[in-house]
C-alpha cells in the first residue's frame, strides 16, 4: 500500500454556441499503483480531445490527443474515445507520486 497521490482535475466547463464541457470527477485520490480514470464529455461536435497534465510548479504538458472512434496510448496513459466520439476518458495505469497534478481535457468547436 503506497502513499496517497492526488490526480487532481480541472473542471473544464463551458459553453459556447449551445455546447458544453464537462470533466470528472473534479478531484481524485488514490493510492501509488492503483489505476486512475477521468472523463471529458463534450456535448456537440469537435476535433480530437486533448488531454493535459499540470504539475504542482506550473507547467503544462500535452498527454494525448483522442481522436473519435480510436483509443491511443502513450506509456502507462490510455485516451479513451467514447459515445461516438462526444465523450473521452483517460486511463493511467500503475499510478505513481510523480503523477500528482492537475489533470484536464481540452476540445476546438466545429
Amino acid at each position: 500500500m503506497g502513499l496517497p497521490l492526488r490526480l487532481g482535475c480541472l473542471l473544464c466547463a463551458f459553453s459556447c454556441c449551445g455546447a458544453q464541457v464537462s470533466q470528472s470527477p473534479e478531484a481524485l485520490v488514490t493510492r501509488e499503483g492503483d489505476r486512475s480514470a477521468m472523463v471529458c464529455t463534450y456535448s456537440s461536435a469537435y476535433f480530437p480531445f486533448q488531454w493535459y497534465r499540470q504539475v504542482p510548479s506550473g507547467e503544462i504538458t500535452h498527454l494525448l490527443s483522442v481522436p473519435a472512434n480510436r483509443n491511443v496510448t502513450e506509456g502507462r496513459f490510455t485516451g479513451e474515445s467514447q459515445d461516438g466520439g462526444k465523450k473521452s476518458s483517460l486511463n493511467l495505469a500503475e499510478t505513481r507520486v510523480a503523477d500528482s497534478g492537475r489533470y484536464f481535457c481540452a476540445v476546438a468547436a466545429q
